[in-house]
């Protein structure tokens, strides 16, 4: 088990070198994500190992680093998305270097201080208590930042179709699985310390699941970042927008005023109804319904066609037709036939029928 965790350690440290190296300044951001894990991965190694007391330089000197992965590959990801850098984000980094001035005492101090830290727990001296729970609360904070990209994830899904939002699912998988592992970390350093190499453990496995899955299908993080990129410019579209108020204002218009009733409505026309711009209307049609304009406006139209149909027995099909909204008398049949199995006669007879 050592050794294995002793490799988890060294295949992060090799992959954030092929990050560094890379001529992609974004890239940077991931590899001091995998620099940081290495640094965890190596303590955890000399912990488990007992070979920690003769290292004690390398003494809880991951803390801050605990502090720096949950920022690190949450930000990667938003930039992987196209969304775009914040001022702000250098808060999420405060817990980590706030976390550095902390541990300083402890890393300046004699060898001896270190080793009662190491050996004596629960902790008694009151900073060693501080320096544990700091240990604690670094472990906890990298719940927040999977919980944050799934969130973000689930919600790009909604503006991309069904097929392509498939390209989040093996990272969805892999944030699930970071939870879990860090759940087991949290429980092994507060209630029941034989979970903590299982998590050890764990965390390794996630760490050779990335880097094959980065060397066989390379183009995993391509799609994801096409994908991405592609919500989240659908969803800055809508911004500001009560999408699902919009949405049932539309069926209002369309159920009491009847506006596909009109054979000139187009899409800027109900995009003026609705008070929107032309573009956000189509991609709340598009993306959020799933529908294009034409093809939502047909359905309503079809609808009141049969109703006239089955309601209106004097009145011919060509005046149905036209009162429906539909221009094209080809066009109509063809659709009426697509949605109903048979021609607007047959369907009116049926009904005559059972009457």
């Amino acid at each position: 088990m050592d050794t294995f965790l002793a490799f988890g350690a060294g295949l992060s440290f090799l992959l954030a070198i092929s990050e560094f190296i890379r001529k992609d300044n974004g890239q940077k951001t991931i590899g001091f994500f995998f620099l940081s894990l290495s640094i965890v991965q190596f303590h955890l190694y000399l912990e488990l190992s007992n070979q920690l007391k003769e290292q004690l330089w390398f003494a809880e000197v991951h803390i801050p680093f605990l502090f720096f992965t949950g920022p690190l590959a949450y930000l990667y990801f938003r930039r992987l998305g196209g969304l775009p850098a914040k001022a702000l984000n250098i808060v999420h980094f405060v817990p980590g270097f706030a976390a550095f001035l902390f541990l300083l005492p402890f890393v300046l101090s004699d060898p001896n201080s270190k080793l009662e830290y190491v050996n004596v727990f629960p902790p008694r001296n009151i900073y060693f208590q501080f320096l544990f729970g700091l240990l604690v609360l670094g472990t906890i904070s990298n719940l927040v930042y999977p919980l944050l990209l799934i969130g973000k994830i689930r919600k790009w899904k909604s503006f991309v179709q069904k097929e392509e939002g498939r390209a989040f699912s093996p990272f969805l998988v892999l944030f699930y699985a970071s939870i879990f592992v860090i759940f087991l970390f949290v429980v092994a350093q507060i209630f029941f310390m034989p979970l903590f190499v299982v998590a050890a453990a764990a965390l390794t496995l996630i760490v050779c699941s990335v880097f094959l899955s980065a060397s066989v299908s390379p183009e995993l993080i391509v799609s994801f970042e096409k994908t991405a990129k592609e919500a989240g410019y659908n969803e800055t579209r809508l911004q500001g927008l009560d999408v699902d108020a919009v949405i049932q204002k539309m069926e209002e218009l369309m159920r009491d005023k009847k506006l596909y009733l009109d054979e000139e409505l187009t899409l800027p026309i109900l995009s003026e109804e609705l008070k929107i711009k032309t573009h956000q209307l189509s991609e709340i049609l598009n993306d959020k319904m799933k529908i294009g304009f034409r093809e939502y406006i047909t359905g309503f139209r079809l609808e009141e066609a049969s109703k006239m149909l089955r309601e209106e027995p004097q009145r011919s099909v060509l005046s149905v037709i036209y009162a429906a909204g539909f221009k094209s008398k080809s066009a109509f049949h063809k659709l009426f036939q697509e949605k109903y199995g048979s021609s607007p006669g047959e369907y009116r007879s049926s009904f005559s029928k059972r009457s």
